[in-house]
């Protein structure tokens, strides 16, 4: 994992979740391939910030965020998805929090 600072992990949390509400908005709607590029990027990206302390919570949101996209019902989905968002959050906010320990 990268040298991260606690309010950079925090952001990029903030920048997953704007991504997820949009994912909700479009459920069984698919996406752009715009949309798509944005979404790759989001997963590299927290791939990187959480190494592989938080790598499953993110590949969960990812994976769960793509059934939500695809299915023609997007309930199940979007239940999964919403578990995934939570166990994110916890892990971000746990490695934000010992970060901030260690600095202080």
């Amino acid at each position: 994992m990268m040298m991260i600072a606690a309010d950079e992990l925090l952001v990029e949390l903030e920048r997953t979740e704007l991504m997820m509400q949009e994912v909700v908005r479009c459920a069984g709607q698919g996406c752009s391939h715009v949309f798509e590029r944005r979404f790759e990027a989001q997963s590299r990206s927290l791939r990187s910030i959480l190494g592989t302390d938080g790598a499953q919570a993110a590949a969960d949101v990812m994976d769960a965020a793509e059934r939500v996209l695809t299915s023609a019902d997007p309930a199940a989905p979007l239940l999964m998805l919403s578990l995934a968002r939570k166990t994110l959050a916890a892990v971000i906010r746990r490695q934000a929090g010992s970060l901030r320990l260690r600095a202080a």
